[in-house]
């Protein structure tokens, strides 16, 4: 005869019962996801739009300097990024918030916050133009990258809270025509 093994009564733990060592970052936002999120997208316009004007400010600065097109080019490229970032992300997150764009939005945040990383790290360095514009010019991406990068965690986190269906958001499926039946 085979002998039998009897297995012990074990509890396996359930998401339930395990604590939560993770500390939430964001438990103030808990109460109100979506304005949260609104929140951190306007502070992020605000750093945005002084981003567009410093960007502009070293376009010239760097064109009157004879410096290299590459710095010109990637600081006019930059004030269009940014404006395109600011028009972008306010229409998904104020009208258009599906989690197909939801996710195009985070995905965009993170690409032009490694973009001002980038921006940071190459101005910082170069003799090219004002150097004192260019130092500026800097940091302030990398406060844009810091900025973005924290409302990319926030919007990854409020995902599912501030997603609506397709059918449900703003304007879909609406007729732009009157209706001429009565």
């Amino acid at each position: 005869m085979a002998a039998q093994v009897e297995a012990e009564d074990t509890l396996v733990p359930t998401a339930d019962d395990t604590p939560n060592d993770t500390p939430n970052v964001f438990h103030r936002c808990d109460p109100d996801p979506k304005g949260s999120v609104s929140r951190a997208w306007s502070l992020s316009l605000l750093f945005i739009l002084v981003f567009f004007g410093l960007a502009i400010f070293e376009t010239v600065s760097l064109s009157q300097n004879a410096a290299s097109w590459a710095f010109i080019f990637a600081a006019g490229w930059t004030a269009f990024i940014q404006i395109a970032m600011a028009i972008t992300g306010t229409f998904i997150i104020k009208r258009f918030a599906t989690p197909f764009s939801i996710g195009f939005l985070l995905g965009l945040v993170i690409i032009v916050a490694q973009q001002n990383l980038l921006l940071c790290v190459n101005f910082y360095h170069t003799k090219n133009g004002d150097i004192a514009a260019n130092i500026v010019f800097s940091n302030l991406a990398f406060t844009l990258f810091v900025v973005y990068s924290a409302f990319a965690v926030m919007l990854y986190n409020y995902r599912n809270a501030i997603m609506v269906a397709p059918i449900d958001a703003k304007g879909f499926g609406k007729s732009r025509k009157k209706d001429k039946t009565g």
